[in-house]
C-alpha cells in the first residue's frame, strides 16, 4: 500500500449504527486517512441508550465529547460526561445510555479500524444498568 498524505480526510455522511446511534466516521482508511485506525462521532439522543454489542478484534476508546450519561461495559456502568475517556477492550460487551437533556456525543477510536462485519449485536434490548 502506498504512503498516504497527511492532511485533512473528509468525513462521511452520518449513518444509524447496529447499536443504534447516529455514526460519522471522520477517519477510517477508505477515507484516506490511517490504514490501523479508524475515528468515528456517535451521538445517542436524551433518553435513548445503544444496543448491548461488542467488535470482535477492535479496542475501542470513548471520549466524551459532550452531554452526559452512563457508559456500561460488561457488567460495570460508569456515569460519563464531557471530558472522561474509556478504554473498551475487543470482546467486552458495551453500550452507552443519554442522561441528558442534550445528545451523549462520543468520540469513538477503534484499532483496527470498525467494521460493520466484525460488530455483533447482543440483543435487542438497550442499556440499562
Amino acid at each position: 500500500m502506498a504512503d498516504l498524505p497527511a492532511g485533512r480526510v473528509p468525513a462521511a455522511d452520518p449513518y444509524l449504527a447496529a447499536d443504534g446511534s447516529l455514526v460519522t466516521e471522520l477517519v477510517r482508511p477508505e477515507l484516506g486517512g490511517p490504514r490501523n485506525v479508524s475515528v468515528a462521532r456517535a451521538v445517542v439522543e436524551p433518553g435513548q441508550s445503544t444496543h448491548r454489542h461488542y467488535h470482535t478484534d477492535s479496542d475501542e476508546v470513548y471520549y466524551i465529547l459532550s452531554g452526559e450519561g452512563v457508559v456500561t461495559v460488561g457488567e460495570k456502568a460508569e456515569a460519563v460526561a464531557a471530558g472522561d475517556c474509556l478504554f473498551i477492550p475487543a470482546g467486552q460487551v458495551h453500550a452507552a445510555r443519554c442522561e441528558s437533556e442534550s445528545p451523549l456525543s462520543i468520540l469513538c477510536l477503534c484499532s483496527p479500524p470498525y467494521t460493520h462485519a466484525r460488530t455483533v449485536r447482543v440483543d435487542s434490548v438497550s442499556c440499562a444498568p
